[in-house]
């Protein structure tokens, strides 16, 4: 809405007239006036009002009388009062007009607001003056100030959004308070999922808004809380002296999340990773926080959920240091950099080889770059795939052209991905492995670790019985350290356990991982399988594996993995003593 802008005097005589016996416009123009129900009047340069309408006086809620004795600055909320002031003297200065929004108070003490238009009045014989122009706009500015708030709103759960958050920020940046301590706090409602699928998405939103009123109560006061879509929310905590505080507002929350909810008469629990990004000093972007919050909160996933993790710049080094590995690994593929090595597997008694392990290595700008750090990255970024059919096309037709070179390998054992493992192409990749490298399938030896065994147990005996079927076989990698029923030893068709290298190392010196591994090397012996221990360096692990009657050992003690043409080389020198590998596989069939 606009304000009127009548350049006349309010009545024919008014220039005339001081402030005694002013009195209401009059003629058209005045009629007009009146009738628009708006603000008008007009004032000297103070802002004393010389004449105003009935209209003005209604629109005030003030006698009129009471009008003409005062000022309009007395009638102006405090916070805008010297800005009408400053731009009363500025129109009268160079009469141009001017337009603000201002808040008013009324006869009754409610407040409202006008859309102010000042005009200057020519002086004609008198002192010059100026006439002010404004429409009642309460109601849009009050319209204006719920949508604004809806805009801030996360419409579920009541609580705020991320543009409310990143509001926040902003304001704490620039306000008083800027450089104080603060901290950004982003969680993640673990197994949120789970609910959804079993309950419905109705029970999955009355959680949420459950979540939303508990994080409120906990944070009340000047912190604030936001859902940014999803299970996932955000804390916003100031007022802090240190780190201490804000991870103690952190342990409640958790606690308060593992309370269990009511949903519909049923009873659910959930737990909570949270990520914190605490700051002191100079300020950053909303986003920045975010982003260093979510990477604290993928961590705390990552070291077993339900618990957090603070922010540090290690968690963008090593970001970083994924990133440029992904990048670099779309193009090693391509240029071949990716090759295999082969470790012994021997008899701890006399150290002769009866079977290798395939183990993948990457060698990129001059540097050789760990299995445990590319390996993970391919499978997320789903290469895990193409290298593993890779690998496995490879120790095949490696085993194969050792046969030809008179060099006899009992078996080739090859690790496979839980990734891989699960792909819908893998048994296709593994016959065809076989069939192009014309060895036999009972000298594959697939490992797979109980993990990606249990991930599907119905779809993975049933791909473990298809390959089975070939001849393949099969060791559990890893032993000891993934699911914790042992029902899958009896269930799935399986020749091997291997023994985790971590209770190897610790053997020697802890009572406790010898009879871990003495209880492992006799489960294998009841259920007729292979017990093979990895990671053996040193030879009081070699003798005291021996002694417990472990089948088979590979680990540095015996040989570290080779290539190819190290492997060969060890061989013609006696480095490394060919045994007979159909023992093994007498055992194993």
């Amino acid at each position: 809405m606009t304000a009127f802008s009548y350049d006349v005097p309010l009545a024919p005589d008014s220039a005339d007239r001081g402030r005694t016996g002013a009195r209401p416009a009059t003629g058209e123009a005045g009629a007009l006036l009146e009738a628009s129900g708006a603000l008008a009047m007009r004032v000297d340069i103070q802002g004393r009002i010389l004449e105003a309408t009935e209209a003005t006086a209604n629109l005030l809620v003030y006698p009129h009388e009471y009008l003409l004795r005062t000022s309009v600055l007395d009638i102006i909320a405090l916070e805008s009062r010297d800005r009408v002031a400053r731009l009363l003297h500025a129109t009268a200065q160079d009469g141009a007009p001017r337009r603000e929004r201002v808040r008013i108070f009324g006869g009754i003490g409610a407040s409202g607001w006008l859309d102010l238009r000042i005009v200057h009045h020519p002086a004609g014989t008198g002192e010059p003056s100026l006439l002010l122009f404004g429409y009642d706009i309460t109601e849009w500015v009050e319209s204006e100030r719920e949508l604004t708030e809806r805009a801030f709103l996360d419409p579920l759960t009541g609580v705020g959004n991320r543009a409310f958050i990143r509001k926040r920020i902003e304001e704490y940046a620039s306000g008083p308070d800027a450089g104080q301590p603060f901290a950004v706090a982003l969680m993640d409602l673990d197994g949120f999922k789970n609910i959804n699928d079993s309950l419905g998405h109705e029970f999955g939103d009355a959680l949420l808004k459950e979540v939303g009123a508990r994080l409120e109560d906990i944070v009340r006061g000047r912190q604030s809380v936001a859902r940014l879509g999803g299970d996932e929310f955000v804390l916003m905590l100031d007022g802090l002296e240190a780190e201490a505080d804000a991870i103690r507002i952190l342990e409640r929350v958790i606690h308060v999340c593992r309370q269990p909810f009511l949903l519909g008469g049923c009873q659910v629990r959930i737990t909570t990773s949270i990520g914190l990004a605490f700051a002191s000093g100079a300020m950053q972007s909303e986003s920045q926080w975010l982003r260093r919050a979510d990477l604290a909160m993928y961590e705390a996933k990552a070291l077993g959920k339900n618990r957090y993790c603070v922010y540090s710049p290690e968690l963008d080094r090593r970001l970083d240091e994924q990133f440029q590995i992904e990048q670099s690994m779309f193009e090693a593929v391509q240029n071949g950099e990716f090759l295999l090595h082969y470790q012994p597997i021997v008899w701890p008694g006399s150290a002769q080889v009866c079977a290798v392990e395939a183990l993948m290595r990457w060698e990129h700008a001059g540097k050789e770059i760990r299995p445990d750090v590319f390996i993970p990255v391919a499978e997320k970024n789903g290469l895990i795939k193409h290298l593993g059919a890779w690998a496995l096309r490879c120790a095949c037709a490696q085993l194969a052209a050792w046969d030809a070179q008179g060099i006899h390998v009992g078996h080739m054992s090859v690790n496979v991905s839980a990734v891989q493992f699960l792909h819908p192409g893998f048994f296709e990749s593994v016959r065809n492995a076989i069939h192009d490298a014309r060895i036999g399938a009972d000298r594959l030896v697939l490992e797979i670790t109980e993990s990606a065994l249990m991930t599907d147990p119905k779809a993975a005996e049933d791909l473990l019985m298809s390959l089975r079927a070939l001849g393949i076989r099969f060791a559990v990698d890893d032993f000891g350290t993934g699911y914790s029923s042992l029902s899958y030893l009896r269930r799935f068709p399986l020749s091997a356990l291997k023994v985790d290298r971590s209770f190897v190392a610790d053997m020697v010196d802890s009572p406790h991982a010898r009879t871990i591994v003495s209880a492992v090397l006799s489960l294998a012996r009841e259920l007729g399988l292979v017990a093979i221990a990895e990671g053996v360096e040193t030879d009081a692990q070699g003798d005291l594996l021996a002694a417990q009657g472990c089948d088979l050992v590979q680990g540095w003690r015996y040989a570290r993995a080779l290539s190819p043409v190290d492997f060969e080389l060890a061989v013609t020198d006696g480095s490394l003593v060919m045994g007979q590998g159909e023992v093994f596989l007498q055992r194993v069939a």
